[in-house]
């Protein structure tokens, strides 16, 4: 029996909206897997601590991001890992605002005597 095909998850419909652009898109497929190999040889390196193998790894990891950075930089778009950045660091703020808004309250509710 044939069943149709399931809809991309939510993450992935994200992605994908996110790297609209075809010229995008080309970078990051790209730049994604560089991006990983750099990943996949480190414990290569740490088995055999080659500096070679260390250079390599770090050169494929730093230009696999800056690979997809630049196809954000075209379309415009703001890279996953800079929104989540953005969000985690408002959310602690707003959260660091609302405590010491509420200490602020109290202690005007409850003056310290001076002296």
């Amino acid at each position: 029996m044939l069943l149709p095909p399931l809809a991309p998850a939510p993450i992935v419909q994200d992605w994908l909206a996110r790297h609209s652009r075809p010229t995008s898109f080309a970078l990051h497929m790209v730049g994604i897997p560089l991006t990983i190999m750099g990943v996949l040889l480190v414990p290569v390196y740490l088995g055999i601590a080659s500096l070679p193998i260390f250079l390599l790894s770090v050169s494929l990891f730093v230009g696999g991001y800056l690979v997809q950075f630049l196809g954000h930089a075209l379309e415009g778009s703001e890279p996953g890992e800079i929104a989540y950045l953005r969000k985690k660091a408002s959310r602690s703020l707003r959260k660091r605002l609302r405590k010491a808004i509420a200490s602020n309250a109290a202690t005007r509710k409850n003056p310290r005597p001076a002296g």
